[in-house]
């Protein structure tokens, strides 16, 4: 399937600018274990959780993406990202354009303004009244994004901060223009206002904040093409600006660059790549099971806040997508400058099957990354923490240490207190969080300052590393304290994150991760549907040492499909075992498919402690064969 065309500068109608590639991340991060035993060539791990649920990524293709339908239904998005995504930045501007001057506004809101809204409100706006149409469609498209945030957290209402400058600048017809734009559509209708505004503010930490009504928060997403000059004249002013911001910031003019590699996946690739997931009973990062809603209600499922559906993801993914990439957008202070684009706010699960000048791309992330900046800013006295080093150390499930680390230290006082993470800090690390706490009681932004100072740290260092690399003409994907790229920078973007994170007193070491190559195992495995969990087959034999390892006899051995298993964190150790020098021998097995059906491998058995059921490894996943 052909590559989506990008079109000429010449036809998005933006003068000077560089001319791009459209194409999408991935960057789940799941669990690594650190201890492990050696015994009679076989591995057995000591940890308190293991999980075996990162999939391989098989025959990612060029995407094509398909605008022919004009709406997308948006309004019952639970947002499916596993990305700790910056709430208070999103962007709402396509830097590729299909159709220059198409944009998303909710749904219902443009037969309300041309049926019911006074039109004296709307001469006020502007003399002509498609003109007048289209700048107030034009504001709420900085409303589209709250879908997403209502369904995300179910406390939300659907607030979002606008400056005043930012309108004025946005609608610049007058000066006023905004202001009445505002009056228009506050106007109450039959049911309720088309935008509410709390009329709330304070210089320097707060300004007004809007959402939409209640008859069109949760009605969709409708795609808009403006028609009038003097709306497109705004539109295309705003995309410049934008552009002009962005490549003043060295990380959003480094993504300009990279974006020109990269490949999307068509939807069928990701249908595919969901089942896919599915069946390893795949969860996000923020702990929720990926599964597809197949035409039900949301209120079909028991739990569905635990669930997140493939549906969602896709179309979030359109979204971000259908219009071409948007441009990449630094935050504000309150985010720490963090930069958000399609990527960032992209499910991590889709993102993941990029492609980078046509090969999958690898992944380098820092090790635990906010909590070793916490040490660094507040006085720890440890150095290169790791999630499985404190679920150890707390008795807490490492899957549930990295979930609260998402938030923990952005807590609220009395939250950080109710969290399954503050007795280990308030036992291992007092100065620290008396540090934090402190500073959150006695700061004017209050709880709110430990995330902001956080976040500025992690992108004065992501823009040093991006910086530096730049100078060595590599450019790479971000997502926020992660890099994704072509794997023949992989090994130098490490070195470069180590080092950098170093200087800034950050004890902490970025790790690669490479995408799935095709591995005829496991797709055979999931065609069958095996359980992952079964246990090798009786006929093979397995002694005990009288420490109670294994001792595997080669001979003939036949192991289940079942048994053959795929957890990066192993492939990890194994790898860190063989550079320190240590020499693991993999034995010939035949892997039974159950069907008649046979393969022959070499596989290198594991354990791990709390759950003494034998696994195998293959060779072919371990070195990417």
């Amino acid at each position: 399937m052909p590559s989506t065309s990008i079109p000429s500068i010449e036809q998005i109608g933006l003068n000077n600018f560089y001319q791009f590639n459209i194409q999408t991340t991935g960057l789940n991060k799941y669990f690594y274990l650190s201890d492990y035993s050696l015994y009679n060539n076989s591995i057995k791990f000591n940890s308190s959780y293991l999980c075996s649920k990162y999939p391989f990524i098989n025959s990612v293709v060029i995407s094509s993406i398909d605008n022919s339908k004009k709406i997308i239904d948006y309004s019952s998005i639970i947002i499916g990202n596993d990305d700790n995504i910056t709430g208070d930045i999103h962007a709402n501007f396509p830097l590729f354009f299909e159709k220059k001057n198409k944009i998303h506004v909710p749904s219902k809101v443009e037969y309300a303004l041309r049926r019911f809204v006074p039109k004296s409100l709307l001469r006020q706006v502007h003399p002509n009244f498609e003109v007048a149409i289209e700048l107030c469609l034009l504001f709420t498209t900085q409303l589209t994004s709250t879908y997403f945030e209502i369904q995300e957290d179910s406390n939300s209402e659907g607030w979002k901060a606008l400056k005043a400058e930012y309108l004025r600048d946005l609608l610049s017809i007058d000066p006023l223009t905004y202001k009445n734009i505002r009056t228009a559509l506050e106007f109450n209708l039959k049911n309720g206002p088309i935008i509410h505004c709390d009329y709330l503010s304070e210089q320097g930490t707060k300004s007004f904040h809007y959402r939409l009504g209640a008859n069109y928060i949760r009605k969709g997403i409708v795609t808009y093409e403006l028609k009038t000059p003097e709306a497109q004249r705004l539109l295309n002013k705003r995309l410049l600006k934008s552009y002009g911001k962005a490549m003043e910031n060295p990380i959003c003019k480094n993504l300009t660059e990279f974006y020109s590699s990269i490949t999307l996946p068509t939807i069928s690739q990701i249908t595919t790549e969901a089942k896919r997931l599915i069946k390893l009973e795949y969860h996000t990062k923020k702990g929720k099971r990926l599964t597809f809603l197949n035409k039900h209600k949301r209120s079909y499922f028991r739990n569905p806040e635990a669930l997140s559906f493939v549906e969602d993801g896709i179309k979030i993914f359109q979204y971000l997508t259908d219009n071409g990439l948007m441009i990449p957008t630094q935050g504000s202070d309150e985010s720490g400058g963090r930069v958000v684009d399609s990527f960032t706010l992209m499910p991590s699960w889709i993102r993941r099957l990029i492609k980078v000048d046509g090969v999958h791309h690898m992944e380098c992330d820092y090790s635990c990354f906010h909590p070793n900046i916490a040490q660094s800013l507040y006085g720890g006295s440890q150095e290169y923490l790791t999630h499985d080093k404190i679920a150890q150390v707390s008795g807490v499930n490492t899957d549930l240490v990295k979930v609260e680390h998402l938030s923990f230290f952005n807590k609220t006082v009395w939250q950080m207190r109710q969290s399954p993470l503050f007795e280990y800090y308030n036992q291992h690390e007092p100065s620290m969080i008396a540090n934090i706490i402190e500073e959150k009681n006695e700061s004017k932004l209050k709880h709110k300052v430990t995330s902001r100072k956080m976040f500025e740290k992690e992108v004065s260092i992501m823009t040093d590393v991006i910086t530096k690399l730049n100078k060595e003409h590599i450019y790479v994907g971000y997502v926020y304290d992660a890099l994704f790229c072509h794997p023949a920078n992989a090994e130098r973007i490490k070195e470069v994150m180590d080092e950098v994170a170093l200087k800034h007193g950050v004890k902490t070491t970025a790790k690669l991760k490479k995408a799935k190559k095709h591995n005829p195992i496991m797709e055979k495995i999931m065609e069958k549907e095996f359980d992952f969990n079964s246990l090798i087959k009786s006929s093979v034999q397995i002694e005990k040492s009288e420490d109670n390892l294994p001792i595997i006899k080669s001979d003939d051995l036949r192991i289940d499909a079942g048994a053959v298993n795929s957890i990066d964190w192993v492939k990890q150790e194994i790898l860190e075992l063989i550079q320190k020098g240590i020499i693991l021998e993999f034995k010939d097995a035949i892997v039974d498919f159950g069907d008649g059906s046979e393969l022959k491998e070499k596989v290198l058995w594991f354990e791990e402690i709390n759950n003494p059921r034998g696994k195998y490894i293959t060779h072919r996943f371990v070195f990417g064969l």
